[in-house]
């Protein structure tokens, strides 16, 4: 079940639809065959990022998204301010028969350098730093749909 999106971690989460209008649902182990399936290849890919990049990534949260036609995500980081958690940002679109005419792009904004849109085309994958890359999800003419997640580390008590 779908639920409108808030903004902010912990005891600072609210809602603010002019920053954020998309609705999302959690994704978690054992919802459905395809949940279970995509979470296995999304810890494949912890591992592989863990062995070859040495981030001590130790799990992976992630939620659908829903955009209606003219929802937007305003310039934003993923890292809160009050917990450095997550490490790694990974978008993946579901968009069948995407014309970049339609919108809804993700906008980087990459320190010092130009922006870049990147069309929420079906399949395509992003992934970057939660804590460096600036980004927003622009209004789109129609539906636009992701799995969008962060693989985090394991906090010191």
């Amino acid at each position: 079940m779908l639920s409108v999106a808030r903004v902010g971690g912990h005891q600072q989460v609210g809602l603010h639809t002019q920053l954020r209008s998309d609705q999302i649902a959690w994704l978690e182990a054992g919802q459905s065959l395809v949940c279970d399936a995509y979470l296995v290849m999304m810890e494949q890919l912890r591992v592989y990022l863990n062995q070859s990049l040495y981030l001590g990534l130790d799990n992976y949260e992630t939620h659908f998204s829903f955009y209606s036609p003219g929802a937007s995500y305003s310039k934003h980081l993923d890292r809160f301010h009050n917990d450095d958690a997550r490490v790694i940002s990974v978008v993946i679109y579901l968009n069948e028969n995407w014309c970049i005419e339609q919108g809804g792009a993700l906008r980087l904004h990459p320190h010092q350098l130009p922006t870049l849109d990147i069309a929420p085309i079906a399949c395509r994958m992003v992934v970057f730093l939660s804590a460096e890359m600036l980004h927003e999800v622009l209004p789109a003419t129609r539906d636009r749909m992701s799995l969008t997640g962060w693989f985090r580390r394991r906090l010191s008590p």
